[in-house]
């Protein structure tokens, strides 16, 4: 299996990069985006790991990665698409249909 990113998925990554680089340095961001896109993999191979989130789209399902959660939806050909990476704290039904 194979996974990809969504445009949203993609600068989420990237707002989480620039906070924590600017609060922790650039080796803690890095070591945190490192730590989250690992999981992509592991849910390539086993898409069903996360829970259903039926309530934020047919399919969707979320993975906990530390204080971050990993919304996904398996496609066609037993892909994965990564549709967002988002802060636990955050309002997470107004965060994903935000971009």
């Amino acid at each position: 299996m194979a996974y990809r990113l969504t445009p949203s998925a993609k600068r989420d990554l990237a707002e989480i990069f620039a906070y924590y680089e600017e609060r922790a340095g650039l080796d803690a961001a890095d070591r945190l985006i490192d730590s989250i896109t690992e999981r992509f993999s592991l849910l390539s191979d086993f898409p069903d790991a996360g829970r259903s989130t039926a309530d934020l789209g047919a399919g969707v399902r979320c993975f906990p990665v530390g204080r971050y959660l990993v919304y996904y939806r398996k496609a066609r050909r037993r892909d994965v698409v990564i549709l967002r990476v988002l802060h636990g704290a955050r309002d997470q039904k107004r965060s994903f249909r935000k971009h």
